[in-house]
């Protein structure tokens, strides 16, 4: 009977330590771990897309490339946007700066540039 509790005990104590070492990875608590980030100063976007579900949820992404890389080393991304009004100004066929990093498997987009690199600061009237 006292080896059983031993390895119980050992057991619970292997979870424990493994959870506080999950909690100190992502102290923030909100299950999201962002794997990686990508920078490009030529993005480019091929396909402009959305789906809508009414009254549940709505998805908004682009699928693109970096256009500074050879045609046999590209890599195509889907990019997702949680605010439209960015979405909205996104252009199919054209180029910007993106920042984006994944989270959960799926990218997120961070930061937006134009394509000649003008960014505004202020406030409009």
């Amino acid at each position: 009977m006292r080896k059983k509790k031993k390895w119980i005990l050992i057991f619970i104590g292997l979870i424990v330590i493994a959870s506080i070492f999950i909690y100190l990875e992502n102290p923030q608590g909100n299950n999201q771990l962002t794997n990686s980030s990508h920078t490009f100063g030529d993005f480019y976007v091929m396909e402009k897309e959305h789906h809508i579900e009414p009254g549940e949820y709505m998805e908004m992404w682009v699928v693109g490339y970096n256009g500074a890389e050879k045609e046999e080393n590209r890599e195509y991304y889907k990019v997702y946007f949680k605010d439209s009004n960015v979405y909205n100004l996104i252009e199919k066929d054209k180029s910007y700066m993106f920042s984006f990093s994944s989270v959960n498997e799926r990218y997120y987009l961070d930061l937006i540039f134009s394509p000649n690199g003008t960014q505004l600061r202020g406030e409009g009237r």
